[in-house]
């Protein structure tokens, strides 16, 4: 970026390379300068070529007019080879807020420009590994707290999100086995509840039959009892008829 600052919204410092100093086997942080030399609010968004080797804190923002903000990137530990070439790069975009941009969603607005609209600054990462010296007392202030706060406050942003998805994973499991605790309990309650309603069903079932069984085998008796009953009074009237008639019969031959 070598025009002059007047044609150019956006001023980035560093300009040109963002330089990482090692040890490599812990995070490392290093900070950006976007200011805004104009006079409206500017839009900026970060990129690079190798997401997941870096955080990016914020990624995404507006600068107030005249104004400045500070972008910590945040390079993760990784093994660290001298005669591998680094080819990792930032791309800082960045377009002037329009009059009616709605800015309380910026990812909304990035996706409603146009391509034209937006300016864009190229930045190469840089890697120096300090000397055994250097590395020694960078390590002994590290270990004293002298760097500990930033490796640490950049290992906790940038995994922040994904302790956050953890921990809601792990609430979500402890609640699924809770619920799943639960519902055995409830399902052992249900199939108890099921083999007692089988068993008192199978004892009605079995009261029934036999009821049944008892009833066709009385009705029999108790249809038959008054048949034997109707059958007998007749012939008993008869028979009473029969012997009142000889009785008459024979009172007439002695009264005669």
């Amino acid at each position: 970026m070598s025009k002059p600052n007047f044609e150019l919204p956006l001023t980035i410092d560093p300009e040109h390379e963002l330089r990482f100093v090692g040890p490599f086997n812990r995070s490392v942080v290093t900070m950006m300068t976007l200011s805004n030399n104009a006079a409206v609010p500017l839009v900026f968004k970060m990129k690079t070529t190798a997401p997941k080797r870096y955080c990016v804190r914020p990624n995404i923002g507006k600068i107030l007019p005249h104004g400045s903000t500070q972008v910590e990137i945040c390079l993760q530990p990784f093994m660290y080879d001298q005669q591998e070439k680094n080819k990792h790069k930032f791309m800082v975009q960045s377009v002037l807020a329009p009059m009616d941009a709605d800015l309380t969603d910026l990812n909304r607005l990035w996706k409603e420009l146009e391509p034209q609209q937006q300016m864009d600054a190229r930045l190469k990462c840089v890697f120096e590994m300090p000397s055994t010296e250097e590395n020694a007392e960078n390590t002994s202030g590290s270990a004293g707290g002298g760097n500990t706060v930033t490796s640490y406050q950049c290992g906790y942003q940038c995994g922040i999100k994904s302790e956050t998805k953890l921990s809601s994973n792990e609430k979500a499991s402890n609640s699924l086995d809770a619920s799943e605790h639960v519902d055995s309990g409830e399902i052992k309650a249900l199939m108890d509840s099921n083999s007692e309603l089988r068993k008192e069903n199978l004892y009605l079932k079995d009261k029934i039959t036999r009821y049944r069984s008892s009833a066709v085998l009385k009705q029999p008796n108790e249809s038959y009892a008054p048949v034997l009953a109707e059958k007998q009074i007749p012939v008993l009237y008869i028979a009473i008829a029969i012997a009142a008639t000889i009785l008459g019969l024979l009172l007439g031959k002695f009264l005669l």
